[in-house]
This record gives structure tokens, C-alpha cells and sequence, in this order.
């Protein structure tokens, strides 16, 4: 197998995984570094975390890629814990090792088919975040475009591309600006709730926080965010967005400002220096609220379905 072999996870491999990882994504300073520490403390330990699901390519005693596959529950409140899902959810090797890339996912695979659950996806949104939330990509890790070779390895192998959203970052070297709706609401903040275990342990090793907007008592829509302080490339920790919602009858009274606003202020005090979200690129109302902020297009991040499933 052109020198090199394939083998699952074991601790022993760990350093040079963690080589592997840190060297391919050192470009991006909204990818956490990963330690052998960072990576048993927020990956590993999670119950679900099954060493067989984690291809290592080995060759001549060195690390030479390696793919995590898992087979969980969605991670959002609105998912069922009970019903699980295969994924692929990292995939790090060498731009010049395409043979090694292709050898990885062929690996996971099959070992993801093998458990008989459909649909298999990678890096997909839709079924959740079991693991590397708040670490790749904001609170919402995608595969960016900003990685052909890995994203070449999934195309051959039948992953095609099932959704696109934009990956939006901003800069605070001052206080953001405090807006309020057009309304008067009150603004509350607390811990995110976690609907059901698999979403609680998605979030191990952060602090979710939600702020919900309440006109005259009833709640009129929520933002959810996170502290990013293991974001060591940008030099300060980032505030992520990872979800924004107002209810149809209150849209248009600039409740979501206020929302990204208080959000901002929040992380802010907190110490982040940066903010970050993800939407969908259809997502035209929310592009220009998170514009009125500073946020720019960073990436453009891309989940993909497995079509050739035979």
C-alpha cells in the first residue's frame, strides 16, 4: 500500500497526529491547535469516542495522516439522542499524499457502512457536532474550501457536496457597539440549556451561553454563543455565534441586532478580541445584520452526503 499502513488509534500515535494536524492547519488561526492534552480531554473522553472509528496511516514509524469516523447522535437540542449517525468528522494528511488521503476515508468507510445506518455523512451540519465543536471553525466545525486536497479525497470517494454556509469573522480591539431593538425587550442571559446528554457532552470543555430577547414576558427570539480560548493563532480568545433566531412576528424591529450586539458586549468583557459565525450563504437578512457588526466572509465551509452508498 505504496509504504505505508493503516492502523486504528492508540495513544502511542497521538504526537504524531497531533503533528499532522497542527502543520496542515496552521494557515487558519480559527482552527485551534490541537496537544495530546487538548485532544484526550475534549475528544477522547467523550463516551462515545470509539478507537476503531480512528484510521492512522503509519509509514516507517511516522504519522502520515489519520481520519476520525464515529458513529452518534446529533448534538442540537432539536435531535433525537437515541438515533445515530456515521460520520466523518477530521481528516488531516499531506497535500502531496493523496494516496494516503484516499486510503483514509476508503478505511472509514467501510467501517461506517459496516453499521448499517444511513445517511453517512462528513462534516456535515445537519446531524450535530459530536466532537472538535469550538475547536475547528467557530462553534460549528465545517470542512472550508480552504483545504482542496481533503476536500479532492471525500469528492472521489462518492461525498458529494450537500450544503455551503460562510464562515463570517470580526475584529474588537474596542468595546462593540451597543444597539437596542426597536422595541423595548429585556435581555437575559444564562447557560445554555442542553436538551439531552449527547448535546451536553458536544460541549465539553465550553461554557455555551444563550440570550433571550422577551417582549411584554413572552421570548422573542435567542442568540447562542461561546467563548473560543483555546484559539491560540489569533493571540486572544474569540466569541462564537453558534446560533441566532427571532420569531416571525417579531422580525424586522431590530431584535437581532440588539441580539449580536449584547452577544458582543458579552464576549467582549469576557476578553475576546475576535467574533465569529457561520450561516448559509442563502441567508441574505443575516449577512447584513452581521455586517452592521464588522464581519466580513472569512470561508465558505461545505458538509458533504454519501451518494454512492452501495
Amino acid at each position: 500500500m505504496n509504504g505505508f499502513s493503516i492502523d486504528t488509534y492508540d495513544r502511542k500515535c497521538l504526537e504524531g497526529m497531533v503533528e499532522v494536524y497542527n502543520s496542515e492547519t496552521v494557515f487558519e488561526a480559527h482552527i485551534a491547535p490541537l496537544t495530546e492534552e487538548r485532544f484526550v480531554e475534549l475528544v477522547e473522553r467523550k463516551s462515545y469516542f470509539d478507537p476503531s472509528g480512528l484510521f492512522v496511516a503509519i509509514q516507517e514509524g511516522n504519522v502520515v495522516g489519520w481520519i476520525h469516523a464515529c458513529v452518534a447522535a446529533g448534538s442540537e437540542p432539536g435531535h433525537d439522542p437515541a438515533r445515530k449517525v456515521p460520520r466523518i468528522v477530521m481528516l488531516s494528511y499531506p497535500p502531496d499524499r493523496l494516496d494516503v488521503g484516499g486510503a483514509l476515508v476508503a478505511e472509514a468507510t467501510a467501517w461506517m457502512k459496516g453499521s448499517g445506518l444511513r445517511p453517512i455523512v462528513a462534516t456535515h451540519p445537519r446531524e450535530g457536532y459530536p466532537f472538535y465543536r469550538g475547536l475547528f471553525i467557530g462553534g460549528e466545525p465545517k470542512l472550508p474550501v480552504t483545504m482542496p486536497h481533503v476536500h479532492l479525497a471525500l469528492e472521489v470517494a462518492g461525498y458529494k457536496t450537500t450544503l455551503e454556509s460562510v464562515f463570517l469573522t470580526a475584529e474588537m480591539p474596542s468595546p462593540p457597539p451597543e444597539v437596542s431593538a426597536e422595541v423595548e425587550v429585556e435581555l437575559t442571559d444564562a447557560p445554555a440549556e442542553m436538551a439531552h446528554e449527547p448535546m451536553r457532552e458536544s460541549w465539553i470543555g465550553f461554557e455555551p451561553m444563550r440570550t433571550r430577547a422577551f417582549i411584554g414576558g413572552e421570548e422573542a427570539g435567542s442568540i447562542g454563543w461561546v467563548m473560543q480560548p483555546h484559539l491560540d493563532r489569533l493571540g486572544a480568545p474569540c466569541v462564537n455565534i453558534w446560533s441566532l433566531g427571532v420569531k416571525e412576528e417579531h422580525r424586522r424591529k431590530g431584535i437581532a441586532s440588539a441580539l449580536v450586539s449584547r452577544a458582543m458586549t458579552r464576549g467582549y468583557a469576557l476578553g475576546a478580541r475576535f467574533a465569529s459565525v457561520s450561516t448559509q450563504l442563502w441567508n441574505a437578512p443575516a449577512h447584513a445584520t452581521y455586517a452592521k457588526f464588522g464581519f466580513r466572509p472569512h470561508c465558505i465551509g461545505v458538509g458533504r452526503t454519501l451518494e454512492q452508498d452501495g
